[in-house]
């Protein structure tokens, strides 16, 4: 039987992922959504990459516990790659954001 957590975990990854990826091809792509609305998916993004974070690292811990025979070792691994590279990219983007505000505010 394979680990829920991991599953989970893997699952929040994937979502952030997609939230990240999703608000920025919106903005980018859309003519009606702009990067002012599109901010939202950035806090989303972090969020569920959190999520994914805990949720992984707590698949590994059972995984651990119960010397691989909860399974699912392989898939938490994963799940926190991805969650982290899902992290990282929200943190750049709030990054880029604040100095897209900052010197939005400077230069009008």
């Amino acid at each position: 039987m394979r680990n829920p957590r991991a599953i989970w975990a893997l699952l929040f990854a994937l979502l952030a992922l997609g939230a990240l990826i999703g608000g920025a091809v919106a903005a980018r792509l859309s003519d009606r959504v702009g990067f002012a609305e599109a901010v939202g998916a950035i806090p989303l993004g972090i969020l569920l990459a959190f999520v994914s974070l805990g949720l992984a690292r707590r698949a590994r811990w059972e995984y651990q516990l119960t010397v691989g025979r909860a399974g699912g070792g392989g898939l938490a691994t994963f799940a926190r790659v991805l969650g982290s590279i899902a992290l990282l990219i929200g943190i750049t983007a709030a990054l880029a954001l604040g100095v897209f505000a900052v010197l939005a505010l400077v230069l009008d």
